[in-house]
Order: structure tokens, then C-alpha cells, then sequence
């Protein structure tokens, strides 16, 4: 299933031919499958964004609290796909710029 109305964000699920043995979650940065919101980076805004980015500069503060969120949705994701009755071992999880953001929060 695939959305472009980003009110209400879904994944693009591609189906499996037969039963899956196997599940790639592939999570990019800001983009129009993502819930809308202020980002302060882009002078608060509204864009597509899995949470808000305050500053590019290392020292710049984070937004916990919107990663801890976004994460959450993602292991939702997972638990369905393990409900579903793809192993957790089968499923592989990667992304880039905030999705690698979410990634490394997921995993570590």
C-alpha cells in the first residue's frame, strides 16, 4: 500500500508473491510518506519529517523525544511483520538521513 497524502502516512508495502520468508524495511530521510510537522531547521516549516531537526552543527541539540516516537512506529512495523509470520531474523532494517537516524536508534 503506498500514499502520497501525507495527513496520513502508510508505508509502501510491496506483497509478497507467496508466503514471506523475509521483510527489508528500508527507512529514507524527510519525504512525503512521513507525518507532517514543524522542523526548525527549515524555519518551523511544515514538512514531511520523521522528527523535528534543530541544527546540522554536532553540538546541536536533538529531538528525543521525536526519535523515541518515530521509533516506536517502526518497531510496530516489525511486530506486525513478525505477527504476520516473517521471523525476526528474516527482517532487515536500513535507511539514510533520518532513517538512519531512526535505525541506529532501533538497534543500538
Amino acid at each position: 500500500m503506498c500514499s502520497n497524502n501525507t495527513s496520513t502516512p502508510l508505508p509502501a508495502i510491496v506483497p509478497a508473491a507467496r508466503k514471506a520468508t523475509a521483510a527489508v524495511i528500508f527507512l529514507r530521510g524527510l519525504g512525503d510518506t512521513r507525518p507532517v510537522r514543524p522542523v526548525t531547521l527549515t524555519m518551523n516549516m511544515a514538512v514531511p519529517s520523521w522528527f523535528d531537526i534543530i541544527g546540522l552543527s554536532p553540538d546541536s541539540q536533538g529531538d528525543e523525544s521525536g526519535i523515541k516516537q518515530a521509533a516506536e512506529k517502526i518497531k510496530a512495523l516489525i511486530d506486525q511483520e513478525v505477527k504476520n509470520g516473517t521471523p525476526s531474523n528474516g527482517i532487515i532494517l536500513g535507511g539514510f538521513s533520518q532513517g538512519g537516524t531512526l535505525y541506529t536508534a532501533l538497534t543500538t
